[in-house]
């Protein structure tokens, strides 16, 4: 499987549980002859047959930009749909979105999943990318493939995300909505926009699956734009006192490469600079080996255990509260004399959050104090060593705590409290303190 394969290992061992995967166009590409962002539109206009411009005008108009391309065809669409209104459906005419006929018609011209399509060999390199069942999946991507490959998983579309309950297994986020939604999709200048705007309230709703997850990225490019902007924000909130982003593995499929090569790439974030490792790979089927789930969680529905979790939570949160359940107390403790009985029971795992009391990285507490990168506290956290002995970074501490994140000794993520801010900001000033 060649030399990456302890990479891969290593950091799901570390973690000990079913990755989150990160599923871009690459990987419809491949399995259903989906055409990429740049196809896509081009496809649109010559099927629409459109008299104007053709597609080389819009995309040097635009200068290969193609969000800008997406939003001039969107505009020719809309001026197209309505010189004859039977084009499209009704409650289109009424959308507030000019660019939904662009979206609809895009919906309707993407190819849909058809295994029997397959070779014999992709066949199998499909059934093993189906096997690893993912705690969960996230994507980009407008079409339906990974519904159709990982049955059961249900899809979570645009902003639903925000709205969702992350306490369970089994869902595909498609954040950049899909052609089930045609309303959902982002595609033009102000769908980016606004994408932008949200995209930190995204990354801070899926924090719990970027830092207690191995993260695997598949079928997106180095440099990606909507890769990049996720990454900046996961960074923000999930990245060592270095700047890497421990588990995060990006796998770039290259069918022209012998063996396996290993690196790391970086991403700029504003002041901030992130980094990720990254394995090129010819061989998709052997990263899908190492990824292939336990035996016990091949024949889990994710349904079933969805609506488990969602009972936990309304029984918590709500029943009992309410008074609604009657609690035979005895029984309980009786499974609680270890914490971990009752959950064990139900199959489930406790989630401590450090995050209340520790919530911030060190890249974030920069940013709240007004400076420009994690560097510039590091002169501080040492200053703060030489005048009094104690590195903050060494323990638990109300400034400083130190979240596991895998088996490894150095699976550490570094968090500090709203006490250390105020700590920092008091040694910039020259001012007087105490630990």
């Amino acid at each position: 499987m060649g030399n990456f394969d302890n990479t891969v290992t290593a950091l799901l061992d570390e973690f000990e549980c079913q990755p989150v995967l990160f599923v871009g166009a690459g990987l419809s590409r491949r399995y259903m002859g989906t055409p990429g962002w740049e196809g896509v539109l081009r496809q649109a206009l010559e099927k629409s047959q459109i008299q104007g411009p053709e597609f080389e005008y819009y995309f040097q108009k635009n200068n290969g930009n193609l969000i800008g391309v997406g939003t001039d065809i969107a505009d020719e669409f809309f001026e197209w749909a309505w010189k004859d209104k039977t084009r499209f459906p009704e409650p289109s005419y009424r959308s507030k979105d000019k660019s939904i006929f662009l979206k609809n018609f895009i919906a309707e011209i993407l190819p849909k999943f058809e295994e029997s399509n397959f070779s014999n060999s992709l066949k199998e390199e499909l059934e093993k990318f189906k096997n690893i069942r993912p705690h969960a999946i996230i994507t980009t991507n407008y079409d339906d493939m990974l519904e159709s490959i990982f049955e059961g998983y249900e899809a979570i579309v645009g902003k639903g995300v925000l709205r969702y309950n992350l306490n369970s297994f089994g869902e595909i986020f498609h954040i950049h909505g899909s052609a089930l939604s045609p309303e959902s999709m982002i595609l033009v200048h102000k769908d980016y926009e606004g994408w932008h705007r949200e995209s930190q309230y995204f990354a801070s709703k899926l924090l719990t699956y970027f830092v207690e997850h191995p993260i695997f990225i598949l079928g997106y490019s180095l440099g990606d734009p909507n890769i990049r902007t996720v990454l900046g924000d996961i960074g923000r909130i999930v990245a060592d006192d270095t700047g890497l982003i421990r588990n995060v593995l990006q796998i770039i499929w290259n069918p022209d490469i012998e063996e396996a090569i290993q690196r790391e790439y970086s991403i700029e974030e504003g002041e901030n600079q992130y980094r990720i490792r990254v394995i090129e790979i010819a061989d998709l089927s052997g990263v899908y080996s190492l990824l292939l789930s336990r035996h016990e969680l091949k024949d889990v529905n994710p349904a079933l255990v969805r609506a488990l979790a969602a009972r936990v939570m309304k029984l918590t949160r709500k029943d009992i509260p309410n008074g609604e359940i009657e609690i035979n107390y005895q029984v309980l403790e009786s499974l609680t004399k270890d914490d971990s009985d009752l959950p064990r029971m139900l199959g489930l795992t406790l989630n401590d959050d450090p995050n209340k009391t520790h919530p911030f990285t060190l890249g974030i507490a920069a940013e709240r104090m007004g400076l420009k990168s994690f560097n510039n506290l590091l002169p501080v956290i040492k200053k703060i060593q030489e005048k009094t002995g104690v590195d903050l970074r060494c323990d638990d501490n109300r400034y400083h705590l130190g979240v596991r994140t895998g088996k490894s000794p150095k699976s550490v993520s570094h968090k500090w409290s709203h006490a250390a801010i105020d700590l920092f900001q008091k040694v910039i000033n020259g001012e007087e303190y105490s630990l």
